[in-house]
């Protein structure tokens, strides 16, 4: 039965920083490396069991919140990338006949007494469970007649309720959350917190799974040709990147292709033995930036393309499969982006990265980043932000998790609060910046390099015209603040 109480739930999120808390302050009194990472370890099975049984928000929460593990010591980092990925595929089920009546009374709206036509075949063992629904492999009847293997999505009855109950509680859990990582990430969660009930929706799911499919297909979409026509050619590898067919979009059921591959997590996790065997033959950091690269045109090729950006790319959302590809999997969750990336958000960076001040406060003006009265030194502003955009300063990047502890700290500075007081985030934007935040977290677990700034001529139309005026007129300046290296 899944927990939907309000008190009951919150409770259980609660107690998570507390046991962690006492935990810690035990280690630290022994000063003991085994201690803590025996610390570590408990308190990630912790967050495993109680987000896993709750499923809906806090499960979803959790995920959301894996990104930052990269910036956090690997002794502490790899005992909560375990917990959490797991979260994806061994959470406990919902019971076989449940799942059948969830299916059977969708597919019957959807087909009438045929529907049995249709789904020919379904396994009563589910292949994963995730936060608000668990897949199950099936056996599907195409248009043509043609049979079919299929993933059927199922959405939990009564995660509606446990997730509106969870908005409730995700200020809290944002807040112990950041609290125990050391990272200001509250405001971000409550924003990311209210747009899930967006994941409800099979129907929308559906619908942007199939739109986004098209930015992979060997048809050079419209964003593409444009920027071909500019003289910029996006990095190798678009159309290896593969998105599941949808056959039915319902409101509680969704049924795609099935993609046989391996989780993303054993690449991760230093694992090769279980890889497609032309994935093995790569040297492991070969590998690694080949999945970074793709993951790269995942998350952003979308955004350019089809107005849609994955707003979640956990490990558990990547799949590397034969051919040296990469199946990209749940889209739940994205940002909405009719008319491709913001403009502004592109142009602020090339201006960041030439050093521009007043360039840089207009640009954040118009990005709505900044008020139009709001009193910020440009110096500061450009030295708070050149971080982050410094990967698209040069060809290529490396990232590793000890860069990202690098950004992390340089951001919270406190000789930038009064810039970051007056720093805002649209709303429009939130789910955006996950999905940025969580492509680079991916290249830093992977500790890949990088084409990022192939990847910004190529799919950030503001980007690609801020940087090729700066080449025609004038080489950008170049900074003296310190570099964060890996």
């Amino acid at each position: 039965m899944l927990p939907t109480g309000a008190l009951r739930r919150t409770s259980r999120l609660v107690a998570l920083p507390l046991r962690h808390a006492a935990r810690a302050a035990t280690a630290a009194s022994r000063l003991s490396g085994t201690t803590t990472e025996q610390v570590a370890a408990r308190s990630a099975e912790q967050v495993f069991a109680t987000l896993g049984e709750l499923k809906g928000g806090a499960a979803k929460l959790g995920q959301a919140l894996s990104v930052f593990e990269a910036g956090l010591p690997e002794e502490v980092a790899k005992p909560y990338r375990s917990a959490l990925s797991r979260l994806t595929d061994a959470t406990p089920a919902m019971p076989a006949a449940v799942a059948r009546r969830v299916v059977a009374t969708d597919l019957s709206l959807a087909y009438g007494t045929e529907w049995r036509n249709r789904l020919v075949d379904f396994g009563d063992a589910p292949a994963a469970a995730a936060s608000i629904g668990q897949v199950h492999r099936g056996r599907w009847r195409d248009d043509r007649g043609n049979i079919v293997d299929v993933a059927v999505k199922v959405q939990y009855p009564g995660v509606a309720k446990a997730l509106r109950s969870d908005l409730r509680t995700a200020h809290m859990l944002g807040r112990v959350m950041a609290h125990v990582t050391g990272l200001d990430i509250a405001g971000l969660t409550d924003e990311l917190a209210a747009r899930m009930i967006d994941e409800l929706d099979y129907v929308r799911e559906g619908r942007a799974q199939s739109q986004v499919a098209a930015a992979f297909s060997p048809r050079v979409p419209r964003a593409l040709c444009v920027a071909r026509a500019e003289g910029v050619q996006e990095p190798p590898g678009r159309t290896s990147v593969v998105v599941p067919r949808v056959y039915a979009a319902m409101p509680h059921v969704l049924v795609t292709t099935w993609l046989d591959g391996t989780p993303l997590t054993a690449l991760l996790d230093g694992g090769t033995d279980s890889l497609p065997t032309d994935w093995q033959e790569l040297a492991r950091d070969d590998a690694a930036n080949l999945a970074a690269r793709l993951i790269g045109h995942a998350a952003y090729a979308p955004a350019a393309c089809s107005g849609w950006m994955h707003a979640d790319p956990h490990p558990g959302n990547f799949l590397l499969l034969p051919g040296r590809r990469l199946g990209l999997l749940d889209f739940g969750s994205v940002a909405a982006m009719p008319g491709g990336p913001p403009e502004p958000l592109g142009q602020l960076a090339v201006a960041v990265l030439a050093d521009d001040g007043p360039s840089a406060l207009r640009w954040a003006r118009q990005a709505g980043a900044l008020a139009q009265d709001a009193a910020v030194e440009p110096d500061l502003l450009i030295e708070l932000l050149h971080p982050i955009v410094a990967p698209t300063a040069q060809d290529s990047f490396t990232y590793s998790p000890s860069w990202l502890r690098a950004l992390l700290t340089h951001l919270t500075q406190s000789r930038f609060a009064a810039v970051r007081r007056e720093l805002t985030t649209p709303l429009e934007y939130a789910l955006i910046w996950r999905g940025v935040l969580s492509a680079g977290g991916l290249y830093a677990q992977l500790g890949a390099t990088v084409p990022s700034r192939a990847f910004e001529m190529a799919y950030s139309p503001g980007f690609r015209h801020a940087a090729l005026s700066a080449d025609r007129h004038e080489e950008p300046r170049r900074h003296d603040y310190k570099e964060l290296r890996s």
